[in-house]
């Protein structure tokens, strides 16, 4: 797999010795605060190690200068991400965004055409900085799945500026199996809507793959990390 232009615009920040900052902005599905690792955790992980242009001395460079900041939102809305954006671009300034999400508009009764608009709204806040967006990958329970589709549906009408990257998480989330990312058990009963580690490392997956070009095997990075005996887990 090739590395994208925006891994490259990394390396020469670094090669610089100038920090690179990434925030993330979404729900649950982003601040995943209730599970470890989650996909923040791997995103990070793997994306400061793949920097191999430093194996000498420099080895500290990617480590130390790429910085994540996590602005989500457990039960957040489009609505609550424009507003975090607001207050992470005057704490922080990040370089880049990760926004993913829209399923909590229809529970507080924001209508798709607002939902849409909030999402417009960000990437006019943000017409100066490097923007990766995605909605809410596909959840397993047919009753939510109905009620987000029409919000897909709207997110598909936005004319995408040069600076926002759109990745459809809702549609490459279809390959991965159900039965195996939604395995949660909450009140008595799985939870749908909220992936499990495995789940959560295919969201990694599909963040390093499309915007860096780092490929990463889950499988073999999770069992390297649930062994206790591997420092350093491999994810290649």
């Amino acid at each position: 797999m090739h590395k994208t232009d925006t891994y490259l615009k990394v390396l020469d920040r670094l090669k610089e010795g100038k920090a690179f900052k990434i925030s993330f902005i979404g729900d649950s599905l982003t601040s995943c605060e209730w599970i470890h690792p989650n996909w923040r955790e791997m995103f990070e992980y793997v994306l400061k190690f793949s920097f191999e242009e430093f194996t000498g001395d420099d080895w500290w460079i990617p480590e130390w200068n790429i910085k994540f900041f996590n602005y989500s939102l457990d039960g957040g809305t489009t609505k609550n991400f424009k507003e975090s954006v607001k207050d992470c671009e005057k704490e922080v300034n990040p370089d880049m965004y990760i926004v993913m999400g829209t399923s909590n508009d229809s529970y507080f009764k924001i209508s798709p055409k607002e939902s849409r608009k909030n999402i417009e709204d960000i990437f006019g806040i943000l017409k100066d900085k490097q923007v990766i967006y995605s909605p809410d990958i596909k959840c397993n329970d047919s009753k939510y799945d109905k009620r987000d589709i029409p919000y897909i549906e709207e997110i598909l009408k936005i004319s995408f500026p040069k600076n926002v990257l759109f990745i459809n998480g809702y549609e490459i989330s279809k390959k991965f199996d159900p039965k195996k990312i939604y395995t949660l058990v909450e009140k008595g009963k799985i939870d749908m809507v909220h992936p499990n580690v495995l789940g959560n490392g295919y969201i990694a997956k599909m963040f390093l793959e499309n915007v860096f070009g780092i490929e990463i095997d889950v499988e073999k990075y999770l069992k390297d990390v649930k062994s206790n005996k591997v420092k350093f887990p491999r994810w290649k």
